[in-house]
């Protein structure tokens, strides 16, 4: 749910890896020497940069701000709510950055986790996620890591395409998802919400960076009540 919820070559960078797409780093081919399947790899965790985000495992050092993503009603006003006190519980307790595809998202210069993106299988195909804090809304980190993360899954997973679900009230990312070259495939209801679960080819090529800027015709971020 988004909240607005290979081929091989040297290895420079064991750790990280870069998106390809017009204004982007060009894609980089130094994690894998060969695809990697739908079931994941064991060479986790992963990294992505972009141009001012690292896109990495979380740490234990982000778990205030996970639990704040997971409470925070402005960031959850379109994933279902916050989560309950169990989940809470366990988001507490439980060890970071062990699961596959799941990254959080942190700024370039010092490392400060501003939200989390995902790509899961929970539906039975690749699945786009993600989620900002209030304060990180508006800025294009959403764009940017979204773009990121899609060059890197087009270069080194073999799926054919990728989904993403958002409610339908969510027209900041229905917007940036369509920029992103996602369309919709159906309409459906979750968490008494009506939602939209939209896809794209990841044969298609990617949108350059430029395109994904916003302008006054985009809705505005969410704000507190």
């Amino acid at each position: 749910m988004i909240g607005l919820h290979a081929c091989p070559a040297p290895r420079d960078d064991p750790a990280s890896s870069t998106a390809g797409a017009e204004g982007l780093p060009p894609a980089g081919h130094d994690l894998y020497g060969g695809s990697v399947t739908r079931e994941g790899t064991e060479e986790w965790p992963i990294r992505i940069r972009s141009p001012r985000l690292v896109i990495r495992e979380p740490l234990d050092a982000d778990r205030s701000a996970m639990i704040r993503l997971m409470t925070d009603p402005v960031t959850r006003e379109y994933l279902g709510g916050t989560v309950d006190y169990a989940s809470r519980q366990a988001l507490e307790l439980s060890p970071l950055g062990l699961t596959w595809g799941r990254w959080a998202l942190a700024l370039g210069d010092d490392d400060t986790m501003i939200g989390s993106i995902t790509l899961s299988y929970d539906r039975g195909e690749l699945e786009l996620s993600y989620a900002l804090l209030p304060e990180y809304t508006g800025q294009g980190y959403a764009a940017e890591s979204c773009l990121a993360l899609l060059g890197w899954a087009r270069e080194e997973l073999e799926d054919e395409h990728v989904i993403a679900v958002t409610q339908t009230r969510n027209k900041r990312s229905v917007a940036l998802l369509r920029k992103l070259g996602f369309t919709v495939r159906k309409g459906l209801e979750e968490f008494g919400a009506q939602q939209l679960l939209l896809e794209r080819s990841l044969a298609d090529p990617l949108p350059a960076h430029s395109q994904l800027i916003q302008t006054n015709a985009d809705p505005p971020p969410p704000t507190r009540r």
